[in-house]
């Protein structure tokens, strides 16, 4: 099983690339690469992101959208590695804006994928929130690969458009037993602060 730390965005909002944003001092993706590694789950953890910042990760496993997908969302990412391990059974998906991810949460999606296999077919499984659909912090089934390059191909490469075409399960985050700001998304400079000041 491998894990896709989604790095490409051009995180306008923000000011300047997520990725290398810090908590105490530590990058958000060295943090999610650690929590990812804590949990033994995965043979390989890639990041995935463009050309212009992959030459800043101070890690081997860097992979960069392919040209004809680029600068077409997370779904260019997560096509570009899936593309490159076909093999492989599941893959779990990050956003390097969730810097708080914990193992529990992973570990219990997970359980929670596994539990929706045996009783039925499912392509994604994903939290949500009070109904809001968290779709960057995810386990996906390669099978739909073909869904996601009909999509990048098309003019609504956005997520939903391929949540909305295969089976998805979702688990609410309060299931889950860790600080309420695990699943949070740093999009601003302030989201960072308050973040800062939760966890003091």
């Amino acid at each position: 099983m491998k894990a896709i730390i989604l790095a490409g965005g051009h995180s306008e909002r923000f000011g300047q690339p997520k990725a290398f944003a810090t908590i105490d001092n530590e990058p958000f993706y060295k943090k999610i690469i650690q929590v990812l590694q804590d949990t033994n789950m995965f043979n390989d953890i890639i990041i995935s992101t463009n050309d212009k910042l992959a030459p800043f990760f101070d890690y081997s496993n860097v992979m960069i959208d392919e040209v004809k997908v680029s600068d077409k969302g997370p779904l260019a990412g997560i096509y570009t590695v899936m593309k490159a391990y076909q093999d492989e059974e599941l893959f779990f998906v990050v956003s390097v804006d969730t810097p708080m991810i914990t193992g529990k949460a992973i570990s219990g999606l997970y359980h929670f994928m596994v539990s929706h296999l045996i009783e039925n077919h499912v392509d994604i499984a994903a939290f949500s929130e009070n109904g809001r659909m968290i779709l960057t912090i995810a386990f996906y089934s390669p099978k739909i690969l073909p869904v996601i390059k009909q999509a990048l191909t098309s003019n609504d490469y956005s997520m939903k458009h391929v949540y909305d075409q295969v089976s998805a399960a979702w688990l609410d985050v309060t299931e889950i037993q860790s600080p309420d700001y695990w699943y949070k998304n740093i999009n601003y400079q302030q989201d960072l602060d308050s973040l800062m000041q939760q966890i003091k």
